[in-house]
């Protein structure tokens, strides 16, 4: 499978997106998400609920930021537009989560993904163990969100 850009309509051919397996993973490949735009009304709406802090709150868009849950709801969300849901297994949790800039109404949001190592699993036979850096950009290339994950996915053998 081709490493860039990824959703569920696209593919290199085309067509469905195939599932991403274990043997598809190259070291420095990156994939990039579809767009999510930020507004004042799902700020507020999300942190009304989840971080319910003055700043996420705010009337005044010079001061409204989204909440780091928020961000890093974003961040799962769009994951899911990377065509790995069926081969992933577990996460086996993020590293060094860092929120380098805060999200604001307006700004326009995508997620790189970027292998950074694999190996097979002694363990589990038909799997594989990859670590990824995410990072939820901006438009203009300010990174606001930043983590490392180590996850097991199957094995294009194990995921027929």
């Amino acid at each position: 499978l081709p490493i860039g850009w990824w959703n569920r309509e696209m593919t290199a051919a085309g067509g469905p997106a195939a599932q991403i397996c274990f043997e598809d993973i190259e070291v420095d490949g990156e994939l990039w998400s579809a767009t999510h735009a930020l507004t004042a009304d799902a700020i507020r709406a999300f942190s009304a609920q989840w971080d319910p802090m003055p700043g996420h709150l705010s009337e005044d868009l010079e001061t409204l930021t989204a909440s780091g849950t928020h961000l890093l709801a974003i961040k799962n969300r769009l994951l899911h537009d990377f065509p790995m849901a069926q081969t992933v297994i577990a996460s086996f949790g993020f590293d060094e989560v860092r929120f380098r800039e805060p999200g604001r109404p307006g700004d326009v949001l995508r997620l790189r993904l970027r292998w950074l190592e694999k190996r097979a699993s002694a363990s589990k036979p038909g799997f594989g163990i990859a670590r990824h850096q995410c990072e939820l950009v901006r438009a203009d290339g300010a990174v606001l969100l930043a983590l490392f994950d180590t996850i097991l996915i199957s094995c294009r053998t194990a995921a027929e």
